[in-house]
């Protein structure tokens, strides 16, 4: 693969490791990954393929299902199972709350609700969808300047996370990490921004 665009691990059950990465050309390629003599090892497992050009990814565990960014084209969930075909089921398309390119992914889960989140770099805004079929839409938001503190707002985002441990104080319901492309409070390079995930909750009445 010339060109890696996006890179994510998955473990199921078994306890196994495996990473999945993608190419610009569409490729996807799933690695059994191994550790022995203090050497890592990647063993190719499965490889299958979208249209057009993906980006990010990221592995449910628990449902054994792998969500994949295609940048003009949406979102798409597929089985991560190694023996398992791999057959696209749509999540989200472009022109709905998403607008292209589509480019990181990250998985909220908690005892009580699982949502996916997107970065929809096309509008500068963050889609969360929940995490299991329909894939029901919640909404969409932007993250806005804090003049206050001297932060400015995200735009033009690649990679993002999302956690729901307690992280204590405004992070107890967890925290979502944004890539922010075009840093402008000052003018400097890319940086990450910190959302509490109270805030995403409060603005699209997230259960």
């Amino acid at each position: 693969m010339a060109e890696i665009y996006g890179v994510c691990l998955f473990k199921p059950a078994s306890g196994e490791l495996y990473a999945f990465a993608n190419g610009k050309d569409g490729s996807f390629l799933q690695y059994r990954l191994s550790a022995s003599d203090g050497k890592a090892k990647g063993e190719l497992v499965r490889r299958f393929k979208v249209d057009t050009q993906p980006e990010g990814c990221v592995a449910d565990d628990q449902r054994q299902r792998l969500f994949l960014g295609e940048e003009d084209v949406g979102v798409w969930e597929v089985d991560a199972r190694a023996d398992q075909p791999a057959t696209l089921s749509s999540v989200i398309k472009v022109g709905e709350a998403v607008h292209a390119d589509v480019e990181g992914l990250a998985l909220y889960q908690s005892d009580k609700h699982d949502y996916l989140v997107i970065s929809s770099q096309g509008n500068d805004s963050y889609v969360v969808v929940d995490a299991e079929p329909p894939y029901a839409l919640r909404g969409a938001f932007r993250v806005g300047l804090n003049a206050n503190a001297g932060i400015d707002g995200t735009s033009e985002t690649d990679g993002i996370e999302v956690t729901s441990m307690n992280l204590g104080g405004p992070w107890s319901k967890g925290m979502l990490v944004v890539q922010d492309g075009r840093k402008r409070m000052p003018e400097q390079a890319q940086n990450f921004k910190f959302v509490p995930w109270a805030e995403v909750m409060k603005t699209l009445k997230l259960p």
